[in-house]
This record gives C-alpha cells, structure tokens and sequence, in this order.
C-alpha cells in the first residue's frame, strides 16, 4: 500500500511510533533502487549507508543500489545533461523498481525566495515523476526532502534564512508526493533539530556536522538515511539474546540461534548462529573527509581505539544506535563482581552483573560480527567507486555532457570507436561490480560465534 509519510526523528534516542515500525521492510528481493539527486547525492554517504544496512541486515536479500547523484544537478539538469538526458542515461538503463529523488539545493539558487525560479522547480518536479513513471511502469518513487542549509550553527545570509527557502520547496514536494501517492521522507527536520540540539552542547562540532553549510558530512547523512530507513520500515533489532545464568536456560533468542549453553565454575558458554550483522556506521571510529580526493573515497579504516567526536554526537542525539541497530544480550542471575566476555577467544569487554541483567548492545563493540560488517561495508565502498569511475569520469564526460552548452564544438560524441571503447570500458566496469556484489553476498553470510562469560572477581 502506497502512503504518505512525513518523518520527524526523535532526540536523545526516544522512540516515535509510526506506521513504518509496524510495517514489513519495503524493499523485496529483486528490488533496484536508484538513488536520484544532486552533489548531496553524489557525496554516497546516505546511500552507502542505506545498502550497508540492507546487506547486513538481511544477508539473504538481494537488492542492487546504483547513486546517480551530479554535482549541481536541479530539475531541469545541469552539467550532465539535461533533465531527459540525466534519466535516459543515467536511470533508465539500471532498471530500477525503487527510485529516490532528492533535488531543490541548487533550484532554489542559494538566494531569496523567487516565484520564477519556484515555478522552474514545481514544473521540472513533476516532469520526472510523469518521466519515470512512462518510463518504468510500475516503479515505487519516494520523494526526499532535501537536506538543510546551516543557519543555525552560522548566521543567516538572508532575511529568514535560506533554510526557510528550502523548506518552502519542500512543502511542493511533499504536496507532489501526496497527489501522486508516493512516499515523501522528510530529511531537512530531523537534521535541523539535531543540529540545534548539538550546537547547543558544543558549537565548534555542531558546525562540522554541515561544513560549509550545504554538504552534510558523513556522520550527518546517517541522520537521512535514518529516516530514510525507518520511513521503509527498517527493525531495530540485530540479535535479542536472554540468559537466565541461575537456571543455565536461554530465556530468548531473537534473530539467533543459541546452542551448547553451559556454565562451569561460574563461567557461562555458548555457541550463537546469528541472523544478521550489525551496522557499521561510517566515521564512527575514524574521520571521513567531506569530499574525495579525485573523486574517490578510501575504504572504510576503522580504529577501534577511536571514537569520533562529531559522530558519536549525532548517534547520541539522533538515536540512531537505539532505533536501527540493537545487539543486545541480558544475562541475569550472576553472582561474581565482574565478568569478562570473550567471543572466539577475544576479549569484548568487561562488565558487571548489573550491567549485563540491564542488558548491552554488543552493535557498538569491536566483535567479530563488526568486523565482519565492515568488510561488508568495505566492498559497498568498492562497488560503489566502479560505478562512479565508468559512469561519473568516462560516460558522462566522453558523451559529450560535459559541457553545458558546449564551450568547444562536438569532436568524439559521434566517433564510432569512441563509442565503442566507452561501451567496453562500461562493459567491463559493470561485470567488476557484478563480481563485487558477489562478494558481498558471500562476506554477508553471518557465522557461528562461540561466547564466554569469565567471572573475574572483584
């Protein structure tokens, strides 16, 4: 069923109740889902977030992720191509099921309101969702809203901040979503409001979640692909394990499977067979620049002795740990003053008896299940970095959409070994990520773990 959703994320970690919590996750296997957008787009951190979840969430589903986000794109197009060349080109050919659009940063001009420039965008708006639905029947579009201008951390250039411009824009969005019966995401309110809550406890990292106001860095974009996930319905729990330690039984295992549990001069053992994998979230243990270098990112290089100031800010305030990424183990009716748990010999952490009766969240220490996760990540990072260089710096460029309008005359676009050696480099491009999503289908698989809990006296 098709609905309407504006989403408002809660702070500091509550819990809001929508129909999306109750609803089955949207994506199926067999999806595609094209992310449409801008150079916020292009940027790949809430992308790259959303197909991680996805992948270590639900190891047994396949869905491919293409990101056909350009820098400066609006409605009409940009530097690329215009609007009709933007999606025969770059959409059409992915066949996507799932389209998300994100667009109006650049439309709105960075300037004060403008009827003119306003009508450009409610016109161009609905031309490409009239555009995509001729195009690919059947296709589920969701509409974003985008993402904010800082004018709360900076003061405003403008009377009334150019937030307000853009938040204007998104009331015609989220109009469009609802006379087309789509589902519209709201992404600018929940960053805003974690963004007054941050600059509230500390200015100077309030200011990096946006540095220089437009372009959210990658801790901030988990906040979009928060609401994005939870607006489809994500779940919250990795794995739910309860261990009654008086009575040696497993009270419950939820996404898991518990076997050998047994306790031997006070220490408890088991064997656990998870569902799923926690999320790695991006910059979490290590800084992630706003940009690439040449276009490309480095891999995921987490450091497990880190944690990033600005990141785990946001975690705090946007609830992102406790809404989408729950690992939790309980172990009640300990006796000894602290305990060490170990997972495959590995030392976790050490807690007390109260600690574990209350429950941890195993998402947000260095197991072998995270580690697995980023390696998971690391190869998104990868497919996602094949596409971009066949497509961002050979495609779009060699067909001739790099200028707009041309600067010089036509010379390659109509070369028929051009063309012949683009269609090979692109060729060849896809098949690597074919290979790449194969290995991540592998990396994916969760593995059986074996658990120790060592009393280790006062």
């Amino acid at each position: 069923m098709k609905y309407v959703l504006s989403l408002l994320l809660p702070l500091l970690g509550g819990m809001t109740a929508t129909a999306a919590a109750t609803r089955a996750f949207a994506l199926t296997s067999g999806d595609r889902v094209c992310f449409y957008g801008d150079s916020i787009t292009e940027q790949r951190f809430y992308p790259a977030d959303v197909q991680t979840y996805v992948l270590t969430r639900f190891p047994q589903l396949h869905v491919r992720f293409v990101d056909a986000g350009v820098g400066g794109d609006r409605v009409i197009g940009g530097w690329a191509g215009p609007i009709n060349v933007r999606l025969k080109r770059d959409v059409y050919p992915f066949k996507p099921n799932v389209v998300t659009i994100m667009l109006a940063m650049n439309d709105a001009g960075g300037k004060p309101f403008n009827k003119k420039r306003y009508d450009i965008f409610t016109k161009g708006y609905a031309h490409i969702i009239r555009a995509l639905k001729r195009h690919l029947p059947g296709v589920r579009i969701v509409l974003l809203g985008t993402s904010p201008y800082d004018d709360v951390t900076h003061k405003a250039g403008l009377p009334g901040g150019y937030n307000a411009v853009l938040v204007r824009y998104n009331k015609y969005v989220q109009h469009l979503a609802a006379e087309n019966h789509l589902l519209y995401v709201n992404f600018n309110t929940p960053m805003v409001k974690v963004l007054a809550a941050a600059n509230k406890i500390n200015t100077a990292l309030a200011r990096q979640m946006i540095p220089g106001r437009v372009h959210p860095g990658a801790a901030a974009q988990m906040i979009m692909a928060q609401a994005l996930l939870k607006a489809w319905g994500a779940p919250a729990t990795v794995t739910n394990v309860a261990i009654n330690a008086a009575s040696g039984t497993v009270t419950h295992a939820i996404n898991t499977k518990i076997n050998g549990l047994k306790i031997t001069n006070g220490t408890l053992a088991w064997t656990q067979k998870d569902g799923s994998l926690p999320m790695p979230i991006i910059g979490l243990h290590e800084n992630w620049p706003q940009f690439p270098s040449w276009g490309l990112f480095l891999p995921p290089q987490p450091k497990p002795a880190y944690r990033n100031p600005v990141t785990t800010l946001i975690d705090k305030l946007s609830g992102f740990t406790h809404q989408l990424d729950r690992e939790m183990l309980t172990v009640k009716g300990l006796s000894a003053a602290h305990y060490h748990l170990l997972i495959d010999g590995k030392l976790i952490g050490q807690f007390t008896p109260r600690q574990l009766a209350e429950g941890i969240n195993l998402s947000r220490y260095f197991t072998p299940m995270l580690w697995q996760a980023y390696h998971v990540n690391n190869l998104v990072w990868e497919e996602i970095q094949a596409h971009f260089v066949a497509w961002h710096s050979v495609q779009i460029p060699m067909q001739n959409h790099f200028w707009n309008p041309p600067v010089l005359p036509a010379t390659t676009g109509n070369d028929p070994a051009v063309a012949e050696a683009v269609a090979k480099v692109l060729s060849d491009m896809n098949r690597l990520g074919d290979a790449i999503v194969a290995k991540e289908y592998i990396a994916n698989q969760p593995k059986p773990h074996h658990y120790q809990l060592i009393p280790v006296g006062d």
